[in-house]
C-alpha cells in the first residue's frame, strides 16, 4: 500500500493495513496479509476527487471507498419500463443528496489509537437521528476488521439504512464467485440505467445460479466478472448467514457478515465497464454488497411505504428510538482459498 494522503487516518496491524477518509467515513483502503501474500479485495476510483471535470458530484461518487455508511439509503431518479405492481410508488423520486448525509459529510475523528477509529457524524437539529458513531476494530490476531456503527435518535423514527461495500471487478473472467443463501431474490423492477442491463426486469429467483435474463434463458451471476461490460442492481431479501467472495485467481475469500435482524437484504451493485458518463468513463469494475434495510436503492419515501418487498414480509427500513442507541455491527475478514 502506498503512502496515504494527510487527510487520511491509518492502521496497521500483523494481518492488514486499513486507512480511513472523514469524508463519509469511508474505508478508502484495506489490505489483509495472507499466507501467500497481500489481498487488496475492494474496488478503487480510477479518478481523483479534486478532478474539476466532475463538477457537482456528491461526495460519496467523488471518493467511492472501499466500504462506508448510507443513511437514509437510496438515491432514486427517471426511470424507464417499470415492471407490473411497482407504479404508484414514485421510484421516480430522488433523495435530497444520494445515500444520505453519512455517507457525504466529513465526520469529526473522536478517537485512534493502535486497533480502532471512532469518528461520529451530527446530524442537523431537525432530523429523527442525532449522531452517527462509526467504529472501525482491526482484530489484533486475524486478517478481520469489526466495524460498528450506533445511531442515536431524537424521537422514533423508520430509516432506510445500507452498508455499502465495493469489491473489485478486475480479475479475470468468471474467477469471482459469490455465495449467498437467501429466500428470495428480485431482480430490479425498471431498466437500469447504462444500456447494459443483462438480466430480466422485475423478476424473482432463487438462486444467483440461475438469474433470469434479459436475453431470454437464465444468466449465472454467482460467476462475475461477464466477458461484456455490464450494469445491474438485484436485491436478496433474507439473508441466511455471511456472503462470501471467493477470489480464485488471488487465492483468497472475502467475508461479509452482519446483523441480519436489522439488516435482512443484501443489495447487489454490479458495475463493470457499463457508466460512460463522469466519473465512470466506462472503465468503473466494481461490485456492492451491500446489506440493506432498504427497497432497492430507490429514495426514502418508497422504502418507507407498503412497497412489493415489505408487503410480502421482508422489512426496508429500521425502526430506532431515543431510549438507547441501535447499535449494528459487522464485520470483514479474509482467509486463504481451500486447498490454495
Amino acid at each position: 500500500m502506498s503512502d496515504a494522503p494527510l487527510d487520511l487516518l491509518a492502521l496497521d496491524w500483523p494481518h492488514g493495513a486499513l486507512r480511513v477518509s472523514p469524508v463519509g467515513a469511508m474505508l478508502a483502503d484495506l489490505v489483509f496479509h495472507l499466507p501467500d501474500g497481500p489481498f487488496a479485495p475492494f474496488a478503487r476510483p480510477h479518478w481523483s476527487p479534486d478532478d474539476p471535470s466532475l463538477g457537482a458530484l456528491p461526495a460519496h461518487l467523488r471518493h467511492l471507498g472501499a466500504e462506508f455508511v448510507c443513511l437514509p439509503f437510496g438515491v432514486g431518479g427517471k426511470l424507464d419500463a417499470i415492471a407490473p405492481g411497482w407504479g404508484g410508488f414514485g421510484l421516480e423520486r430522488c433523495n435530497d443528496l444520494p445515500h444520505g448525509l453519512a455517507a457525504n459529510a466529513t465526520w469529526s475523528v473522536e478517537e485512534q489509537d493502535a486497533d480502532h477509529i471512532r469518528l461520529t457524524l451530527d446530524y442537523p437539529a431537525d432530523h429523527a437521528v442525532r449522531r452517527l458513531t462509526r467504529t472501525l476494530a482491526v482484530r489484533p490476531g486475524a486478517p478481520a476488521l469489526d466495524l460498528e456503527l450506533a445511531i442515536d435518535v431524537r424521537r422514533a423514527t423508520r430509516l432506510p439504512i445500507g452498508l455499502h461495500p465495493i469489491l473489485s471487478l478486475d480479475v479475470p473472467t468468471e474467477t469471482l464467485r459469490l455465495q449467498a443463501r437467501f429466500r428470495r431474490g428480485l431482480t430490479y423492477p425498471a431498466s437500469v440505467p447504462g444500456g447494459a442491463m443483462r438480466v430480466a426486469i422485475g423478476r424473482d429467483f432463487t438462486s444467483l445460479a440461475t438469474v433470469p435474463a434479459r436475453a431470454g434463458d437464465v444468466i449465472d451471476l454467482a460467476c462475475l466478472p461477464k466477458a461484456a461490460p455490464m450494469e445491474d442492481v438485484l436485491q436478496l431479501c433474507d439473508i441466511e448467514g455471511a456472503v462470501e467472495a471467493v477470489f480464485a485467481e488471488r487465492r483468497a475469500v472475502l467475508s461479509l457478515d452482519w446483523d441480519r435482524n436489522l439488516l435482512p437484504s443484501c443489495l447487489l451493485w454490479i458495475s463493470d465497464r457499463a457508466l460512460a458518463g463522469a466519473p465512470w468513463g466506462g472503465r468503473y469494475r466494481g461490485l456492492g454488497i451491500e446489506p440493506i434495510a432498504s427497497c432497492f436503492d430507490f429514495a426514502e419515501p418508497v422504502s418507507l411505504a407498503d412497497n412489493p418487498i415489505a408487503s410480502a414480509g421482508t422489512p426496508t427500513c429500521l425502526a430506532a428510538t431515543p431510549e438507547r442507541p441501535t447499535v449494528l455491527r459487522y464485520s470483514l475478514a479474509a482467509r486463504p482459498l481451500p486447498g490454495a
